[in-house]
């Protein structure tokens, strides 16, 4: 069965869909971010009782802004995909990727998150698979 495509754009739907999907994900985690950075004293308990962390010692509001800016990162690259640009990709993927390392480094290993690698990996195959629609 050949792949159904956005006719009107030249975009095929699976693309649409994980642009739409990382449009989400990332907007979500840039607007959590810039929060706990801007909020990060009010928020520390609630990170204390919500997460595996107990303490907020070695976190800032650096690393929220770090982070923040990975997921900007990220959903620039979905919008230049979403326009068939090929250098979205590039930037989504490194974005990504600093998003599940920068933890690790800048805390420890026990920050890596092994859910997220399942969801990088099967979005950055799923854009992999459309590059060459993208131009």
């Amino acid at each position: 069965m050949p792949e159904q495509q956005n006719f009107s754009s030249g975009r095929p739907s699976i693309l649409s869909a994980l642009c739409v999907l990382t449009f989400i994900g990332s907007t979500i985690g840039f607007i959590g971010y810039f929060l706990a950075a801007i909020f990060f004293e009010q928020l520390s308990g609630f990170i204390i009782q919500y997460s595996s962390w107990h303490s907020t010692d070695t976190v800032s509001p650096l690393f929220f802004t770090i982070l923040m800016v990975f997921y900007a990162l990220s959903l620039t690259g979905a919008i230049r995909m979403w326009k068939l640009h090929r250098d979205g990709y590039l930037f989504y993927t490194i974005s990504q990727l600093a998003i599940l390392f920068v933890p690790v480094i800048l805390i420890n290993w026990a920050a890596f998150s092994f859910t997220n690698s399942i969801f990088i990996t099967v979005f950055v195959i799923g854009y992999g698979l459309n590059l060459k629609k993208m131009r």
